[in-house]
């Protein structure tokens, strides 16, 4: 079984709304893998609980307001000065990496239009989460070495914006993230779209967020649950 201490990092997963739904804290249940799940009240936990998708010893009831930014900062809260954590959404579907990532040297892939499909057939090799966890650590470590705080994962699959191994100062998506805890703190008045938010501040405080090309972690984007459609999420 691993650990948060095997890990070398704590894990969360932020759950709201999808009682029913919820994946990414199942996935991690499969294979062992130690992890807290952040819900906003005691009836969230207990829909969780009674639909199967979260054990009871995995939640923490936060008494927080609707909003992803409380829930970040609730995170950081638990975590020592320095320490890093990985980040999840609730509704992940799998991870893929590129085949042969282990034994691919080049810091930039040719990627061509006439040659995106073989490589994106490359990008569909699927890993477990026990794997996602030695490319967070590759990421973590990449970080370290840049004096970074924010390390991200692809955030989306078309291979022509995946040929670099590392990229440096873009979107590092907020389906999945390993973050360093420092004096930085989530912008509470940004509850949606805040990964665009929290880069933004890495940048402006630290000068580099890092961000992992090859790794895609996937997700039921603004599907049924959660926050909601687009349209849904417009208002706020």
């Amino acid at each position: 079984m691993q650990t948060m201490s095997d890990a070398g990092l704590k894990i969360f997963v932020f759950g709201y709304n999808r009682y029913d739904s919820m994946s990414t804290s199942l996935m991690l249940e499969q294979e062992g893998i130690e992890h807290y799940v952040l819900c906003h009240t005691q009836e969230a936990a207990d829909l969780f609980v009674e639909n199967g998708t979260a054990k009871r010893e995995r939640l923490i009831v936060t008494g927080n307001s609707r909003g992803l930014a409380y829930q970040r900062n609730f995170a950081l809260e638990m975590m020592a000065e320095g320490e890093w954590a990985l980040f999840l959404v609730d509704d992940l579907k799998s991870v893929s990496e590129l085949r042969n990532y282990d034994r691919t040297r080049e810091a930039k892939l040719p990627i061509t239009i006439a040659n995106q499909n073989h490589y994106g057939k490359r990008f569909e090799n699927e890993i477990t989460m026990a794997q996602f966890l030695t490319r967070a650590q590759e990421v973590i470590a990449q970080c370290e070495k840049h004096d970074c705080h924010l390390g991200g994962f692809a955030g989306i699959n078309n291979p022509l914006y995946r040929a670099k191994h590392w990229s440096y100062n873009v979107l590092a998506d907020g389906r999945a993230w390993v973050i360093r805890k420092t004096h930085l703190r989530f912008d509470e008045n940004v509850q949606l779209i805040d990964d665009l938010c929290w880069t933004a501040l890495n940048i402006k405080h630290f000068g580099l967020v890092i961000v992992n090309q090859w790794v895609l972690p996937d997700c039921r984007r603004y599907s049924a649950g959660a926050f909601g459609s687009i349209e849904e999420r417009m208002p706020q």
